[in-house]
């Protein structure tokens, strides 16, 4: 199937978590001819999320496609058509930036709106809330394109200097990044 025969989907899923989500549906999609471009899935608060980019030949439409779900009545399911030359790719330096401290309102929104003024790209995000019931500490997690023409200390230490205002820790380290 070359790229431009390939008609883009894609699928978001939410689920209370159980055994074979994964597998039931892989097997809609294989079973109706589509390709698994791309995956990303997370359980979160017991609750099992994913989202697929799905590629295939058939000029499906988003409700046939959420139709061949129906046997999966404890999954929520929403269809967005893509087009796939709207689709860009992400460059720059790969980092990672952590932030661990008690959890308070607008840690991310913080982060995310100085590393969006520097336009700094995020490209992953995971939150968690772990420790003690009566002592919960915030942990997020992001991973983050930086342009290659921006000098380290250009954006970490404010974003340090941001930290140290919500009172939080933040560790930032540049990752490799591999070729396949």
């Amino acid at each position: 199937m070359t790229d431009k025969e390939k008609k883009y989907f894609a699928l978001t899923f939410v689920s209370k978590d159980r055994y074979g989500i994964v597998a039931d549906v892989s097997k809609v999609l294989y079973d109706n001819g589509f390709n698994l471009e791309d995956s990303s899935s997370t359980l979160l608060r017991g609750f099992f999320s994913m989202i697929l980019i799905v590629a295939t030949r058939q000029d499906y439409t988003e409700e046939e496609i959420k139709g061949m779900f129906d046997k999966l009545k404890d999954i929520s399911i929403s269809v967005r058509k893509m087009n796939g030359s709207d689709a860009t790719i992400a460059e720059g330096l790969s980092y990672v930036v952590s932030v661990y401290g008690s959890d308070k309102p607008g840690i991310v929104y913080k982060v995310t709106d100085y590393l969006r003024s520097k336009n700094i790209n995020v490209i992953d995000l995971q939150t968690k809330v772990a420790g003690k019931e009566n002592k919960p500490i915030y942990i997020m997690v992001l991973e983050i394109l930086v342009p290659e023409n921006y000098q380290e200390e250009e954006w970490t230490m404010p974003l340090k200097a941001l930290s140290d205002q919500m009172g939080t820790d933040i560790h930032i380290r540049q990752i490799e990044t591999y070729e396949f």
